[in-house]
């Protein structure tokens, strides 16, 4: 079967409309994945920061002096890979709201154009995987 090389005809409108779905759709996870992010900092600033003191430095001996391996402050790694992950979804939802913004605009100032869409252009505007 050569269903990868055939083509479906849909109007700009129609394409605009799936295109402002799309972009509502990464607009809400943008919105949704800042509203996560201030949650982990706030957290980080609150409860995930510690402090590793080195222990020969409550011992009464000479090595009690070794002041340049005092302290080391880190970040919960849990909260780290909760920050990453929520940069990583803010730059894609960030990326594909722009995308879609773009499209919409073409599509919507060309509502009676048709265009001819392989199985690829359909997923991109009305596939669920997106």
């Amino acid at each position: 079967m050569k269903r990868t090389e055939w083509l479906f005809e849909y109007v700009g409108s129609k394409l605009a409309e799936a295109a402002r779905a799309r972009l509502i759709h990464h607009r809400d996870r943008l919105t949704w994945w800042q509203s996560r992010k201030e949650e982990i900092l706030t957290k980080i600033r609150s409860e995930g920061l510690e402090v590793d003191e080195n222990v020969a430095l409550t011992l009464p001996h000479p090595k009690a002096r070794d002041w340049e391996r005092g302290a080391n402050v880190m970040i919960r790694n849990d909260l780290q890979q909760d920050l990453d992950q929520c940069l990583r979804k803010l730059a894609f939802h960030s990326g594909q709201s722009n995308q879609y913004e773009g499209w919409v605009e073409v599509l919507a100032a060309n509502p009676g154009q048709t265009m001819r869409l392989d199985y690829e252009d359909w997923q991109f505007f009305f596939g669920k995987d997106q």
